[in-house]
C-alpha cells in the first residue's frame, strides 16, 4: 500500500532530490554528508514507502531517474520549497520578527509629533510586525498591561511601577501655563506659583491622576496651595477649548503647547527652581512577547539617563521643588 506525501520523512525528499540532481550516487552522498550505503538504504526505503520505482541504476554509481521519479521530483521539489517557508517564518516569530503588538499611547506623545521618531524607525525595520495603536489615559495603559491586552505603550512616568510592568524614562520636559490671551498673569514671561493660589485651573479627571503626580497638583504643591479646579476634561484638546473660553488656566507640556497652536491661549513658563517637569515612560509586561522584547530593544535607544548634564529633574511634586516667591520676571 502506497504513502501519501505527507507520511514522507522531509529527510527522504532531500535525499531523492540530491540524487536525481547529482544523477550519481556517490556524488549525491559526498553532497549530503552521508555514506553511499546509507544513501542507497534510504532510497530504498522511500521507494518502499511509495510502492514505486524512482531510480534505475545505470552501471555502479550513475542512476536514471524512472517517469514516476520525475513526477515525483517536481512534487519533492516543492515540498522542500514549503517546508524551508514555514521553517524560515517559524524562526522569525521566534525572534520576533514576525507577530503582533499593541501598544498604548496618550494624546499628548501623539500631539507632540513624538511616536514617530520612536516607532517610525521600528516599523521599517520589522515591516512583518503588525502594530496597533489604541489611545489610552495613563492609568488604562498600566491596567491594560497588566491584564496582558496591552504589549506596551507610551504614558506619563508613574512614581511606582506595579508588579507586572516594567518601564523607564524615554522623554521629559518642562510645564507650562495655558493661559487666556487676555489674562492678567500673560504680562508675564514666567509666573511664580504664589500668583497662583486663586486663580481657577481646568485640569483632568483624579482617576487619570491615580499613580502618577498630577500637573495641576504638581505647581500647587509648589505654593503649598490647593488648587480650584473649575472644569476637568480627558483630553489636551479640551482642556485647553476650556482654556480659550476663559474658564480659567491649565498646566501642560511645554512641546505640546508649541505644537498645537491653540487661538487665544499663550503659554507661559513657571517661576521655580529646578523648574517642574513631567516625563514620558515606555512601558511594557515583565513576560515580554518575542516582538515586544525586539520593541524593548529599540527603545532603549531612547531612555534617558538619571542625569543629563543639568541638574536632575525630580519628581513631579516633590518637596524639593520650591517656586519663586519675590516676583515673576516681565516679558
Amino acid at each position: 500500500m502506497g504513502f501519501g506525501m505527507s507520511h514522507i520523512e522531509t529527510r527522504l525528499f532531500h535525499y531523492f532530490v540530491a540524487v536525481a540532481e547529482e544523477r550519481h550516487f556517490a556524488q549525491a552522498a559526498l553532497r549530503l554528508g552521508i555514506a553511499p550505503p546509507t544513501l542507497t538504504h534510504q532510497i530504498k526505503k522511500l521507494e518502499s514507502q511509495l510502492g514505486v520505482r524512482l531510480l534505475k541504476r545505470k552501471g555502479n554509481t550513475r542512476v536514471v531517474v524512472t517517469e514516476a521519479g520525475q513526477r515525483f521530483l517536481i512534487g519533492a521539489r516543492e515540498a522542500l520549497r514549503q517546508f524551508d517557508e514555514a521553517a524560515a517564518i517559524a524562526r522569525q516569530a521566534g525572534r520576533g520578527e514576525l507577530g503582533r503588538l499593541q501598544l498604548g499611547f496618550m494624546l499628548s506623545v501623539l500631539g507632540a509629533g513624538l511616536l514617530p521618531s520612536w516607532i517610525g524607525a521600528f516599523q521599517l525595520a520589522h515591516p512583518a510586525i503588525d502594530i496597533t495603536m489604541r489611545k489610552l489615559a495613563p492609568m488604562a495603559q498600566i491596567s491594560g498591561i497588566v491584564r496582558n491586552e496591552l504589549d506596551a505603550g507610551f504614558t506619563r512616568t508613574p512614581h511606582k511601577y506595579p508588579p507586572g510592568v516594567r518601564g523607564f524614562e524615554i522623554y521629559r520636559q518642562r510645564l507650562v501655563l495655558a493661559l487666556p490671551s487676555k489674562h492678567p498673569l500673560a504680562r508675564y514671561k514666567n509666573v511664580s506659583p504664589a500668583l497662583l493660589a486663586r486663580e481657577a485651573f481646568v485640569s483632568f479627571p483624579p482617576e487619570l491622576d491615580v499613580g502618577f503626580f498630577g500637573f495641576t497638583e504638581a505647581i500647587a504643591r509648589i505654593d503649598n496651595f490647593i488648587p480650584r479646579v473649575v472644569k476637568r476634561q480627558d483630553d489636551f484638546t479640551a482642556v485647553l477649548t476650556y482654556v480659550t473660553l476663559g474658564y480659567g488656566i491649565a498646566v501642560v507640556p511645554e512641546l505640546l503647547m508649541k505644537t498645537m497652536n491653540v487661538p487665544n491661549v499663550v503659554c507661559r513658563g513657571i517661576a521655580a527652581d529646578p523648574a517642574p517637569r513631567t516625563s514620558i515612560a515606555f512601558v511594557y509586561g515583565s513576560a515580554p512577547s518575542p516582538s515586544a522584547k525586539l520593541l524593548i530593544r529599540h527603545m532603549q535607544r531612547h531612555a534617558l539617563r538619571n542625569h543629563d548634564g543639568a541638574a536632575a529633574p525630580q519628581p513631579i511634586g516633590s518637596a524639593r521643588q520650591k517656586g519663586s516667591r519675590d516676583g515673576s520676571s516681565r516679558a
